[in-house]
């Protein structure tokens, strides 16, 4: 499995902890958008990881194609409104660059 190489994807989570204030809230919300976008995936064979580790301050983000990307995205929509107010302006940013992602066709 690859981590995705989107350079601006990769700027947004290495700047992540430095806007938390409590760590172990940003893991367990980032578990949770992550088991809903599965869910709605139908995911089996991982192909969505999002992940925090808040001790190694450790991202780990993976989407194997558009429609697991779409599913993420989904996922963290449907979290927003409940998001803390110190974590959802990061998501914000996420999602909209997320959404911006391309895959290459397969032919």
């Amino acid at each position: 499995m690859s981590e995705i190489k989107d350079r601006t994807i990769q700027e947004i989570l290495q700047t992540l902890h430095k806007i938390v204030v409590d760590r172990s809230d940003l893991a367990r919300w980032t578990l949770s958008i992550e088991r809903a976008a599965k869910i709605l995936n139908k995911d089996k064979s991982d192909n969505i990881t999002l992940e925090y580790y808040c001790d190694e301050r450790i991202n780990r983000l993976f989407v194997r194609d558009a429609i697991s990307r779409d599913n993420l995205v989904k996922s963290i929509q449907v979290h927003m409104p409940l998001l803390p107010e110190s974590i959802e302006s990061f998501f914000t940013v996420f999602k909209y660059n997320l959404k911006k992602l391309k895959f290459n066709r397969k032919k």
